[in-house]
């Protein structure tokens, strides 16, 4: 296993279970367990396609720790997340990490423009398109272009469960069928 900044993580184990974490960087912040370290290497290739460097909490001035959404009945299952990493005051950090951001250009004002989606009903909703951020607006306006949507990384091929857990769960649910057939008296 490897942590966010590449090098190899050291393993321990404790009364709780078995755990991997970053012992060359404490800001690195890499940490999981055992039982999730495929799901988190996984999440670790999907950010790495970003090319992104990990995220800084601007408030605290610290990189964030990366997270797993770890709920099978999401459709967000396997995404990597970073918070922030600040252990007494968290503030309310949060980017996906597996979204590469698009470079939005200057409106008439010089500045960095935003990104907003239509919300009308029509042929065009759910479209992005820059436009300017300020309150006096310069009525700057331009379409994402189709090409630019970063989506999320996590293609199929990352987030496949290991075949052990497949079987796994094909077993429990198979008890479970069973158990319930045997309780109806099928």
């Amino acid at each position: 296993m490897k942590c966010l900044h590449g090098e190899p993580c050291a393993q321990s184990t404790t009364q709780k279970g078995t755990f991997w974490y970053c012992n060359q960087s404490k800001s690195c912040n890499f940490f999981c367990s055992e039982d999730e370290s495929y799901l988190y290497e996984k999440a670790i290739t999907a950010w790495k396609c970003t090319e992104q460097p990990q995220p800084r909490c601007e408030k605290h001035s610290k990189l964030t720790k990366m997270r797993v959404v770890k709920d099978l009945m999401k459709a967000s299952y396997g995404r990597p997340f970073f918070v922030c990493a600040d252990k007494s005051k968290p503030c309310s950090y949060w980017v996906w990490g597996d979204v590469k951001p698009i470079a939005k250009p200057e409106c008439r004002h010089g500045l960095e423009s935003v990104i907003r989606k239509v919300k009308k009903e029509g042929i065009n909703k759910d479209r992005l398109f820059f436009c300017c951020s300020q309150e006096n607006s310069c009525r700057y306006f331009e379409w994402v272009p189709e090409k630019e949507h970063y989506g999320p990384f996590h293609c199929s091929d990352f987030m496949q469960p290991k075949p052990e857990e497949t079987e796994k769960n094909n077993y429990l649910a198979n008890d479970f069928i069973n158990d319930f057939c045997k309780n109806l008296k099928i």
